[in-house]
């Protein structure tokens, strides 16, 4: 009996709306890790090459997001974040703090970045159902990123990475992401990854309300 129970409840939480067809807009909230040391070859000469993704190599930062469905297959967004990040440098300045080793060194180099992503997604009745409480996809985009330390105070970034949405309600996702980010200008690749909520704009609800 608690079998079929169990049983009846997971078919009607896979059979709730539709993500895209119902709900076309939705916005993120989420909090990042970064890591601009584990891809940096000079970094990890002077240091551990096996070090990837340590703990003191690690600062934080938060997004906020808004994205369209344009079909079943593809979203397309634009997430803002600000944080910190640990960028090792390679000339070393006694008189600077953010260019003493890593013990030493204060993490006070903000950022704040701009993406615009395209969002491929599997749940698009190919591959997964569309309504399918989870819901993987890979990302694609380009960005801009304002840095406080760095000389030139800006970088272009490629981002490209993994995703997966978890359904919570009908309205509500839960997600995490992993991006590996191309640096075109000052050349620092990184890792970020990120977690939070994907929340769906119900405009309909509202228009029915007027």
């Amino acid at each position: 009996m608690r079998i079929i129970y169990f049983w009846c409840c997971f078919l009607w939480f896979v059979q709730v709306e539709a993500q895209t067809s119902t709900y076309k807009n939705s916005l993120t909230y989420k909090f990042l890790i970064t890591d601009y040391n584990t891809l940096n070859p000079i970094f990890q000469q002077a240091n551990d090459p096996d070090r990837i993704l340590h703990p003191e190599d690690i600062n934080y930062a938060g997004e906020i997001g808004y994205f369209r469905a344009i079909n079943p297959s593809l979203n397309l967004g634009l997430p803002l974040r600000i944080g910190s990040i640990d960028a090792y440098h390679t000339v070393f300045d006694s008189n600077d703090s953010s260019c003493q080793p890593c013990e030493q060194r204060q993490r006070n180099e903000l950022f704040f970045s701009a993406d615009i992503l395209a969002l491929y997604k599997f749940n698009n009745n190919y591959l997964l159902k569309e309504d399918f409480f989870l819901a993987p996809y890979i990302l694609l985009g380009v960005g801009g990123v304002y840095l406080s330390q760095q000389e030139g105070h800006f970088d272009v970034q490629v981002p490209m990475g993994i995703g997966l949405n978890i359904k919570l309600s009908k309205l509500l996702y839960l997600q995490a992401q992993f991006e590996y980010r191309k640096s075109l200008i000052i050349h620092k690749d990184n890792f970020a990854i990120s977690g939070g909520i994907s929340w769906l704009l119900d405009f309909k609800k509202t228009k029915n309300n007027e």
